[in-house]
């Protein structure tokens, strides 16, 4: 039997998902557990990673925050069992018992030196693969704009209606220089500042409200990508995987980010792959 996550929305029957080691929580053809209802879920909104004693859960960057103990919870070890949630959806990881029930330790005494070393390698790639993953987290495209630049109120509406019209600019070459998507939601909420320096509440609300949503447009296509990479990494199609990197190398062009430099060297790593293969099939004849 799997390991099952259990999801309850309000007034709706418990849902039990299977899951083998890991799976992204969300909705659409991304995610692994789709939950297509429900509002305030995106397309990739948190992932859950299966521990012998606890589950890890990792929010998306940008994503609304779930709550655990009552508290705002943006990811870390859950008990297997215990409740958390997304507004009014419920989630909860179930062990099967006979899993449950399992004991390490005397397995691994009886096993002895030998097996004790295979386990402590199995657990040293674990880790190394956590700090990965922990890496790939860490990127946060938008953050707080900076202040209008104008400090006068006929300045700031002037200032205001610039930036407006760079936001769309830039969103508008979006699918043909896919940074330009960045620069764009940027540039709407900078243009929400002026607007608001101004005291134009209606442009302000109507900026706000598109920046918003453009915003949350380019991050969901921004997790696609890296599942997209993830995926090809995980099934060992290294082509594809090259694909995907270079996609969002191009998107994130110019960031000053961590997970650049993860990216790279999982470049390097594919490369060195291929080169490898190539050599191998040239042996062959």
């Amino acid at each position: 039997m799997k390991t099952k996550l259990e999801v309850t929305l309000p007034g709706d029957p418990d849902r039990h998902f299977p899951i083998d080691t890991r799976a992204i929580v969300g909705k659409g053809p991304t995610a692994d557990v789709s939950l297509d209802d429900s509002p305030g879920v995106s397309a990739q909104h948190f992932r859950i990673k299966l521990g012998p004693n606890d589950v890890d859960v990792r929010l998306a960057p940008g994503a609304r925050p779930l709550t655990y103990e009552g508290r705002t919870f943006a990811g870390g070890a859950i008990p297997y069992g215990a409740d958390f949630y997304l507004d009014g959806i419920r989630f909860a990881c179930s062990k099967p018992k006979a899993q449950a029930n399992n004991r390490v330790l005397p397995l691994l005494i009886a096993c002895g030196v030998a097996i004790a070393g295979v386990i402590g390698l199995f657990l040293l790639n674990d880790v190394e693969e956590t700090i990965a993953e922990e890496e790939e987290q860490e990127v946060v495209l938008f953050t707080e704009a900076p202040p209008c630049p104008q400090t006068d109120v006929a300045g700031a509406a002037r200032r205001a209606v610039s930036l407006e019209k760079a936001a769309e600019a830039k969103r508008e070459r979006y699918r043909y220089a896919s940074h330009d998507g960045l620069d764009a939601g940027r540039l709407y909420a900078q243009a929400g500042k002026c607007y608001a320096l101004a005291g134009d509440q209606a442009s302000l609300a109507r900026v706000d409200s598109v920046g918003r949503a453009w915003r949350e447009q380019v991050m969901d296509e921004f997790r696609a990508a890296r599942l997209r990479l993830r995926t090809a990494i995980q099934n060992n199609q290294t082509s594809a995987a090259m694909d995907a990197i270079a996609a969002i190398q191009v998107m994130l062009q110019g960031e000053s980010l961590p997970y650049l430099a993860w990216l790279g060297a999982k470049e390097r790593e594919l490369t060195m792959d291929i080169a490898r293969l190539e050599k191998e099939a040239d042996k062959k004849f």
